[in-house]
């Protein structure tokens, strides 16, 4: 897997275009695929965005810091992060079959193996 060529979108901020920041992931490939685990510390479930296009995976996610009523902050660190990374997957692996799991902030990701790609016993006749 490598990471895709293309700049992530971002959408603007409350007065200017606000970066999305690349979170920390962990890769392992094994004879059945690819595993990947995202951080996405502090993002809720609904806020993670899958995409693939071609080999390209997409994962956008939303941090919405949200201060109580009662509360007094010190510090603004802005109310939204976002994360964004873009992996590119190899031809052998088939995104199309991927699966996502998510839990405590970590976005784990399973793509399989193509069946194709997969090594095969062949009879002599």
């Amino acid at each position: 897997m490598n990471d895709c060529n293309r700049p992530l979108e971002t959408a603007p901020a409350k007065e200017s275009r606000e970066t999305a920041h690349r979170p920390q992931f962990r890769t392992k490939e094994d004879a059945n695929g690819a595993a990947l685990q995202i951080a996405l510390p502090g993002v809720r479930k609904e806020d993670v965005k899958l995409t693939l296009h071609e080999t390209c995976l997409r994962i956008e996610a939303d941090r919405h810091d949200e201060v109580q009523e009662n509360w007094k902050t010190h510090r603004d660190t802005g109310s939204v992060r976002r994360y964004g990374l873009d992996i590119r997957l190899t031809p052998r692996l088939d995104g199309t079959k991927a699966t996502a799991s998510f839990e405590s902030g970590v976005l784990e990701l399973r793509v399989p193996i193509r069946e194709e790609s997969k090594p095969r016993q062949i009879t002599v006749n």
